[in-house]
């Protein structure tokens, strides 16, 4: 849930309407790191006709996230074909001490979250109702050279009984211009 907002980050300003279609079906990393223990087949990323997104259902962790809990975020786009590395990239060491600034892009989801900072136990769930969060790439003002397809990694490293545990998702993510 909080994981996909944050690729939204660090882009110069544009004049274009732009605006991110995001796959619903999160997928492995392909690089032998298991799935974020959460889940989020109830929780679904829709966007709208104008570009905005809404967040509606559940997410439910499965296992603990504690503080502290890395997140990194790298990315790939595809240009002429090829996967290349993308220049979208953020490294937070502990987002748990980030998830309630109002400058942080999951700021708009994680505000309205029941729980606002971690840990996050087991079998703790987080509802959104219907909740529009906004056009992230006019609030970022992605440039029209950003358009195309990417694929947005996160890396999450927690800590859980003594020992770091380390676990990567990828979203496929379509910048397009209205």
């Amino acid at each position: 849930m909080i994981l996909w907002l944050a690729y939204l980050l660090l882009f110069p300003s544009c004049k274009a309407k732009i605006f991110f279609d995001i796959d619903e079906e999160f997928r492995d990393c392909e690089n032998g790191k298991p799935l974020p223990q959460f889940h989020t087949s109830d929780f679904h990323i829709i966007v709208q006709d104008d570009g905005t997104i809404r967040v509606n259902g559940t997410v439910r962790f499965l296992q603990d996230y504690g503080s502290p809990t890395r997140w990194r975020l790298t990315s790939q786009r595809l240009q002429q074909g090829e996967w290349q590395t993308g220049i979208v990239s953020r490294d937070v060491p502990n987002i748990c001490l980030n998830l309630q600034i109002p400058a942080e892009p999951w700021y708009p989801f994680t505000s309205l979250m029941k729980q606002k900072t971690c840990p996050f136990k087991a079998g703790h769930e987080e509802h959104a109702d219907n909740i529009n969060i906004g056009n992230y790439a006019t609030i970022f003002a992605v440039p029209p050279e950003y358009l195309g397809d990417w694929r947005i990694y996160f890396t999450i490293t927690t800590l859980r009984r003594g020992t770091f545990f380390e676990e990567c998702i990828m979203s496929p993510v379509s910048v397009l211009e209205l």
